[in-house]
Protein backbone atom coordinates (compact mmCIF):
# COMPACT_ATOMS: atom_id res chain seq x y z
CA UNK A 1 0.00 0.00 0.00
CA UNK A 2 1.67 3.51 -0.83
CA UNK A 3 2.37 5.80 1.99
CA UNK A 4 -0.04 8.20 0.44
CA UNK A 5 -3.31 5.97 0.49
CA UNK A 6 -1.95 5.63 4.43
CA UNK A 7 -2.16 9.16 4.90
CA UNK A 8 -5.66 9.98 3.18
CA UNK A 9 -6.47 6.69 4.98
CA UNK A 10 -5.93 8.58 8.15
CA UNK A 11 -7.09 11.69 7.16
CA UNK A 12 -10.54 10.28 6.03
CA UNK A 13 -10.82 8.38 9.49
CA UNK A 14 -10.23 11.33 11.47
CA UNK A 15 -12.74 13.59 9.80
CA UNK A 16 -14.91 10.90 10.17
CA UNK A 17 -14.68 10.42 13.74
CA UNK A 18 -14.96 14.67 13.85
CA UNK A 19 -18.17 14.56 11.67
CA UNK A 20 -19.40 11.60 14.42
CA UNK A 21 -18.72 14.40 17.17
CA UNK A 22 -20.57 17.25 15.23
CA UNK A 23 -23.76 14.65 14.79
CA UNK A 24 -24.03 13.85 18.03
CA UNK A 25 -23.72 17.85 18.97
CA UNK A 26 -26.94 18.00 16.89
CA UNK A 27 -28.17 14.91 18.35
CA UNK A 28 -27.62 16.35 21.92
CA UNK A 29 -28.94 19.52 20.98
CA UNK A 30 -32.16 17.77 19.87
CA UNK A 31 -33.01 16.36 23.22
CA UNK A 32 -33.31 19.79 24.46
CA UNK A 33 -36.83 20.47 23.89
CA UNK A 34 -37.53 24.07 22.65
CA UNK A 35 -37.73 26.65 25.65
CA UNK A 36 -41.55 27.75 25.73
CA UNK A 37 -42.82 31.58 24.50
CA UNK A 38 -41.46 34.21 27.15
CA UNK A 39 -38.83 31.47 28.22
CA UNK A 40 -35.40 32.28 28.07
CA UNK A 41 -33.70 30.68 24.95
CA UNK A 42 -37.15 30.61 23.27
CA UNK A 43 -35.88 33.01 20.42
CA UNK A 44 -32.69 31.73 19.65
CA UNK A 45 -33.18 27.92 19.79
CA UNK A 46 -34.14 27.69 16.12
CA UNK A 47 -31.16 30.19 15.14
CA UNK A 48 -28.84 27.91 17.51
CA UNK A 49 -29.48 24.75 15.42
CA UNK A 50 -29.31 26.69 12.47
CA UNK A 51 -25.77 27.62 13.36
CA UNK A 52 -25.35 23.72 13.94
CA UNK A 53 -26.03 22.95 10.50
CA UNK A 54 -24.78 25.41 8.78
CA UNK A 55 -21.62 24.09 10.52
CA UNK A 56 -22.51 20.62 9.51
CA UNK A 57 -23.12 21.65 5.95
CA UNK A 58 -19.90 23.36 5.45
CA UNK A 59 -17.43 20.39 6.74
CA UNK A 60 -19.95 18.19 4.59
CA UNK A 61 -19.00 19.87 1.57
CA UNK A 62 -15.54 20.38 2.77
CA UNK A 63 -15.25 16.47 3.27
CA UNK A 64 -17.10 15.29 0.27
CA UNK A 65 -15.04 17.35 -1.71
CA UNK A 66 -12.33 15.90 -0.60
CA UNK A 67 -13.38 12.70 -0.99
CA UNK A 68 -14.36 13.36 -4.48
CA UNK A 69 -11.85 15.62 -5.88
CA UNK A 70 -8.62 14.91 -3.77
CA UNK A 71 -8.29 11.48 -6.05
CA UNK A 72 -9.18 9.09 -2.68
CA UNK A 73 -12.10 7.69 -4.33
CA UNK A 74 -9.77 7.19 -7.11
CA UNK A 75 -7.26 5.62 -5.84
CA UNK A 76 -9.39 2.75 -4.29
CA UNK A 77 -11.18 2.05 -7.69
CA UNK A 78 -7.96 1.70 -9.53
CA UNK A 79 -6.66 -0.33 -7.05
CA UNK A 80 -9.91 -2.28 -6.10
CA UNK A 81 -11.79 -2.28 -9.23
CA UNK A 82 -14.11 -4.98 -8.01
CA UNK A 83 -15.13 -2.22 -5.06
CA UNK A 84 -16.20 0.21 -8.22
CA UNK A 85 -19.74 -0.13 -7.73
CA UNK A 86 -19.78 0.04 -3.96
CA UNK A 87 -17.66 3.61 -4.27
CA UNK A 88 -20.05 5.29 -6.60
CA UNK A 89 -22.78 4.45 -4.44
CA UNK A 90 -21.14 5.88 -2.02
CA UNK A 91 -20.75 8.72 -3.80
CA UNK A 92 -23.73 9.70 -5.29
CA UNK A 93 -25.69 10.06 -1.71
CA UNK A 94 -23.25 13.29 -1.51
CA UNK A 95 -25.35 15.57 -3.67
CA UNK A 96 -28.56 14.33 -1.50
CA UNK A 97 -27.04 14.78 1.56
CA UNK A 98 -25.70 18.09 1.05
CA UNK A 99 -29.17 19.36 -0.58
CA UNK A 100 -31.67 17.86 2.69
CA UNK A 101 -28.81 19.81 4.92
CA UNK A 102 -29.39 23.29 2.88
CA UNK A 103 -33.27 22.64 3.41
CA UNK A 104 -32.93 22.37 6.80
CA UNK A 105 -31.07 25.18 7.51
CA UNK A 106 -33.94 27.17 5.15
CA UNK A 107 -36.60 25.71 6.74
CA UNK A 108 -34.73 26.37 10.34
CA UNK A 109 -34.35 30.08 9.49
CA UNK A 110 -37.98 30.02 8.68
CA UNK A 111 -38.97 28.68 11.90
CA UNK A 112 -36.92 31.12 13.61
CA UNK A 113 -38.36 33.64 12.45
CA UNK A 114 -42.10 32.77 13.71
CA UNK A 115 -43.78 32.21 16.79
CA UNK A 116 -44.75 28.62 16.51
CA UNK A 117 -44.64 26.31 19.16
CA UNK A 118 -42.47 22.98 18.79
CA UNK A 119 -42.06 21.80 15.77
CA UNK A 120 -41.58 18.21 15.89
CA UNK A 121 -41.62 17.56 11.95
CA UNK A 122 -38.79 19.52 11.96
CA UNK A 123 -37.00 17.88 14.89
CA UNK A 124 -37.51 14.58 13.03
CA UNK A 125 -36.26 15.78 9.50
CA UNK A 126 -32.69 16.73 11.69
CA UNK A 127 -32.91 13.02 13.34
CA UNK A 128 -33.81 11.52 10.05
CA UNK A 129 -30.40 13.10 8.22
CA UNK A 130 -28.02 12.97 11.16
CA UNK A 131 -29.09 8.93 11.01
CA UNK A 132 -28.66 8.98 7.16
CA UNK A 133 -25.33 11.29 7.78
CA UNK A 134 -24.05 8.29 10.24
CA UNK A 135 -25.23 5.04 8.07
CA UNK A 136 -23.28 7.00 5.33
CA UNK A 137 -20.04 7.38 7.42
CA UNK A 138 -20.32 4.22 8.84
CA UNK A 139 -20.41 2.37 5.45
CA UNK A 140 -17.36 4.64 4.21
CA UNK A 141 -15.30 3.22 6.89
CA UNK A 142 -16.42 0.08 6.50
CA UNK A 143 -15.84 0.17 2.51
CA UNK A 144 -12.15 1.97 3.28
CA UNK A 145 -11.10 -0.69 6.12
CA UNK A 146 -12.30 -3.22 4.25
CA UNK A 147 -10.34 -2.58 0.93
CA UNK A 148 -6.99 -1.35 2.59
CA UNK A 149 -7.22 -4.39 5.34
CA UNK A 150 -7.63 -7.10 2.10
CA UNK A 151 -4.57 -5.33 1.04
CA UNK A 152 -2.48 -5.50 4.02
CA UNK A 153 -3.56 -9.17 4.27
CA UNK A 154 -2.85 -9.93 0.68
CA UNK A 155 0.23 -9.25 1.45
CA UNK A 156 1.35 -12.39 3.39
Amino acid sequence: MPVATREWVQRVLQEHRDLRQMLNELSGFLEVPRPSLGETGYHTWAAGLSELLVKLHNELFRHFRFEEEGGMMDDLGREHPRAERAIHDVLEEHPSMLRDTRGLVADTLKYAEGREPEDQALRRRVHRLLNQLAEHERAENDLILSLELDDLGSAD
